[in-house]
């Protein structure tokens, strides 16, 4: 619901200048991580900016998201996506929200992007949760 919601607030901007700004507004709300979480194993690839995403298990078996990036346009996909997927089991990270977020992509429009290299930015954070959460899957 939070990414339906999220996603048609984008969608009622009327220009890409407004999407960045309320981007940059939601990102201005994810608190910065300490700089020993600033690691390769942790950076997303092929972001244009150093764009870094720790999942985690808690005790009860959800994922927990610690993110951070240097663009503000990744900021606001990183927070929009910690308070959609943040406390979700790692199957539903991976299979029952899935179509949300393509929902999200498409309502937002995302794919179109100002900067071609930015175009898939909240694909590939999306992407990187997902094999994190297969591979916490995987450890049992």
């Amino acid at each position: 619901e939070y990414l339906r919601t999220v996603g048609e607030e984008l969608s009622y901007l009327e220009t890409r200048e407004d999407q960045l700004l309320t981007l940059r507004d939601y990102g201005e709300q994810l608190p910065a991580i300490s700089a020993e979480l600033k690691t390769a194993e942790n950076m997303v690839k092929g972001c244009a900016s150093a764009t870094y995403v720790i999942v985690a298990l808690d005790e009860t078996g959800a994922i927990r998201l610690t993110t951070d990036s240097e663009s503000f346009i990744s900021k606001g996909y990183l927070y929009i996506l910690t308070q959609a997927l943040d406390g979700l089991t790692p199957q539903q990270v991976v299979e029952a929200i899935k179509p949300d977020v393509n929902t999200f992509a498409e309502m937002a429009g995302v794919r179109l992007s100002m900067i071609m290299s930015r175009a898939n930015v909240f694909e590939r954070i999306y992407h990187f949760i997902s094999q994190r959460a297969i591979e916490l899957m995987e450890q049992g």
